[in-house]
């Protein structure tokens, strides 16, 4: 049997959770957002043009789209064909970390790496719902990696792969994707003073061919922009495409000067992180500290850089701007895991007097999970799902499967952290989410229209979001202006509290065909989970017949 049959056991179990995510539904406003935008390039034959609400959206670059977008053309309109682009650039971008770790350190330590990025919290919930955030994180270690082989081996090949995923990065979040890249390799050849390396004229080259990468996103918004100046954007006109991908979209931002702004705090991602990267949280500050501390004096050239710069430097950055989500974090997860990986793999000689230290926060975080499980389906009331017996089972098994294999207490702890945290997620994905899915209105009421072949469902155009019904209704959505709603009696209407009222102000006559419990499950409040006050927190969808 395999020296790694523990790391084979534990990845298994990561992609079953993976799998398990997979058929769940999207949701709004963001998930369901993009996937309407993929599923209208391919309903419209058109791959150039963004549109959203019915109208040319300006945000997010086109990348992830036109690759939901090849997926939904391949296998259809489905919660699976839209995670699946994302989820496989992810694993590509833990396949790159892996090699990027074993060749700093050794293949232990990567191995670590792997389990410590695949069980992070943050992770398995952007894995199942998928925005940028898998396809950013991806190619941002997949271009760190493929620059590092550059700078070990100087082939023509490795700066070319290098440039084409750091292009692929800016052609999914913008130009701030360059910031862990940039800060990475600039860090650690400063701190290492390769001043050679720094001065490469090469780095002219990667420059022009992220350039020359970047060129399909540059005419796709020239083309829905920029060479119509009369297009009403952000509520005027004159609004350049090209400008807000190069500058607004991110500077904006940062400043607070751009269309869409943010309140910021800079202490956000510290705190950020303590949950979205358990049960590795704890571990990475102490660990950040540690290779800190040891290098501030002396640096040992032997140790890598590109880590703690590329996650320092990119917090940072973020935690002085004004706009932050705690998802932003992600992109700078694979670092943080070499950097906790190696700080595991020490504790066994060099931070010896730290063990009791990782004993008692593992078993903590470990505690908390038993505890929380049986209390959350005691508030929750879920309806019970035979799946978690399988994960129930394969945990327990790969549990008693380490403690038969691992003699060395700190490895065997550390799988246990992981073991447990798998066995929390696969709570989450059979039991938690799919609770809280029975209250996505929009959803639900797209399915009924299906379900009961109602050929078309209009929306009144007021410019609210209704993006998980648009992306689950099988046809298209129509929108009709407030002043001719009056036209389409007998027409069926997807319609929410506030448009209800619209209509009984104006006298419009109208029957309800179906109502929808509907809560935005993106901002869960204790009430809402607790299923004896559940009741007093939802609103409704309905769909409506005019008469």
């Amino acid at each position: 049997m395999s020296k790694n049959s523990i790391f084979y056991a534990i990845l298994a179990l990561v992609i079953l959770i993976t799998f398990i995510g997979f058929p769940l539904d999207l949701m709004p406003p963001d998930a369901a957002l993009y996937a309407s935008i993929s599923k209208t390039m391919v309903l419209n034959n058109d791959y150039i043009n963004l549109y959203s609400l019915g109208t040319d959206w300006l945000d997010k670059p086109h990348l992830p789209f036109w690759l939901t977008a090849l997926s939904f053309k391949l296998f259809g309109f489905s919660n699976f064909a839209y995670k699946l682009p994302g989820v496989l650039i992810f694993f590509y971008g833990a396949y790159t970390m892996y090699l990027f770790a074993k060749e700093n350190y050794n293949k232990q330590t990567a191995l670590t790496a792997v389990i410590i990025l695949l069980t992070s919290l943050h992770i398995v919930i952007s894995n199942f719902d998928v925005k940028a955030e898998p396809f950013l994180t991806g190619f941002i270690m997949a271009s760190l990696y493929w620059f590092y082989k550059y700078i070990q081996q100087k082939t023509w090949k490795h700066l070319l792969l290098g440039s084409l995923f750091c292009a692929f990065a800016i052609m999914t979040k913008g130009i701030f994707a360059l910031i862990p890249i940039v800060a990475a390799i600039a860090g650690n050849l400063l701190v290492k003073k390769q001043w050679k390396e720094i001065l490469n004229p090469m780095w002219i080259f990667a420059f022009v061919f992220i350039a020359v990468f970047i060129i399909p996103e540059l005419y796709a918004l020239y083309i829905q922009f920029d060479a119509q100046p009369d297009k009403v954007v952000f509520g005027k006109t004159n609004v350049s495409g090209i400008k807000f991908f190069l500058w607004d979209s991110q500077f904006g931002r940062f400043f607070n000067t751009g269309p869409i702004k943010g309140k910021g705090d800079v202490f956000f991602f510290l705190h950020t992180i303590l949950w979205a990267f358990l049960p590795w949280s704890i571990l990475f500050y102490i660990a950040t500290v540690l290779k800190i501390k040891r290098n501030f004096k002396i640096v040992n050239h032997k140790e890598e850089f590109y880590t703690i710069f590329g996650t320092l430097a990119t917090i940072l950055v973020f935690s002085l701007s004004k706009f932050q989500l705690a998802h932003y974090t992600n992109i700078v997860f694979p670092f943080m895991a070499i950097i906790t990986a190696d700080f595991i793999i020490k504790l066994k000689d060099q931070y010896f007097k730290l063990q009791k230290t990782f004993v008692i926060t593992q078993w903590f975080l470990i505690g908390i999970v038993t505890v929380a499980i049986p209390l959350l389906s005691f508030l929750m009331l879920p309806e019970f799902n035979f799946s978690f017996l399988i994960i129930l089972a394969i945990s327990i098994a790969t549990i008693l499967f380490v403690k038969k294999k691992e003699q060395e207490k700190i490895k065997r702890l550390f799988y246990y952290s992981a073991i447990t945290f798998c066995f929390l997620y696969g709570f989450m994905l059979t039991h938690f989410y799919p609770t809280l899915f029975n209250y996505q209105g929009g959803v639900h009421a797209a399915k009924f229209s299906n379900n009961n072949n109602i050929e078309t469902v209009y929306l009144i155009d007021n410019k609210t979001h209704k993006f998980g019904f648009e992306f689950y209704l099988n046809n298209p959505v129509i929108r009709v202006p407030k002043e001719d709603v009056n036209l389409l009696k007998g027409k069926t209407f997807y319609a929410d509290q506030q448009e209800l009222q619209y209509l009984k102000e104006n006298n419009y006559k109208y029957s309800i065909l179906k109502a929808f419990d509907s809560y935005r499950i993106t901002k869960l409040k204790g009430s809402f989970l607790n299923h004896n006050s559940r009741a007093e927190k939802l609103n409704k969808k309905y769909l409506i017949v005019l008469q």
